[in-house]
This record gives C-alpha cells, sequence and structure tokens, in this order.
C-alpha cells in the first residue's frame, strides 16, 4: 500500500464501530431487578425466608404464605401487583416505593413459592 493512501473499507469499519461505541456509551445501562435481594428486603420479615410465613412475624400479623397452592391458582398477577402497590391489611405499601421493574421481579419470586 502506498504511503498516504487508506482504503475506503478501512473508513468505513472505522466509522461503524465508533457509531456502535458510541451508541453504547450513550445508552442507559440496563440492570435487572434482583428479586430474591428484594424479597428478602422487604418481604421475608412477615412471608419467610421460604414464603411460608412460618415466623412470629408471619402468625402476628397474619401474612400470606405464598406456597398454598390453592392461592398460587387463585389469585392473578395483576391482583399480587395490586397487593404490593395498595399494601393489605398492616402491609406496607410499595406502590411509590418500588420501580415496575422491582414489582415484576417480586411477583416472579411469589410465583417461584409455588412451583409456577
Amino acid at each position: 500500500m502506498q504511503k498516504g493512501i487508506v482504503k475506503t473499507g478501512t473508513i468505513k469499519t472505522t466509522i461503524q464501530l465508533t457509531g456502535l461505541l458510541l451508541a453504547l456509551v450513550a445508552s442507559p445501562a440496563v440492570i435487572a431487578a434482583d428479586g430474591p435481594a428484594l424479597y428478602k428486603e422487604h418481604c421475608a420479615k412477615c412471608h419467610g425466608d421460604s414464603g411460608h410465613a412460618d415466623n412470629w412475624r408471619g402468625y402476628l400479623y397474619f401474612a400470606r404464605n405464598f406456597t398454598a397452592p390453592k392461592w398460587q391458582a387463585k389469585v392473578s398477577d395483576d391482583y399480587i401487583l395490586e397487593e404490593i402497590d395498595e399494601g393489605p391489611r398492616i402491609m406496607p405499601a410499595f406502590k411509590d416505593t418500588l420501580t415496575a421493574d422491582e414489582k415484576q421481579a417480586l411477583i416472579q419470586v411469589i410465583r417461584g413459592f409455588g412451583g409456577k
């Protein structure tokens, strides 16, 4: 190759790679919500680590047993979301505390207790 001459393909590839790099840097990072960590932080105190609500708070506050097959079959994800948002009985409401992704991650954890 002669000195001072650059191949067109090399320039095109460099521009494409630079554009891709800029797009990656400019876009916000998507981080999935950690459902198990959220459950441990916000739910396990009453519903228990296993979802059975078999601890003193679970008994005292009549917390929902998430492993109950009839309950799992009966309720929809929308119902669970409503309960997370509004906080039934003594449970705190998380409508303004958790993001939509975090609530969906919690629903997946709750559904996991029922084998769904």
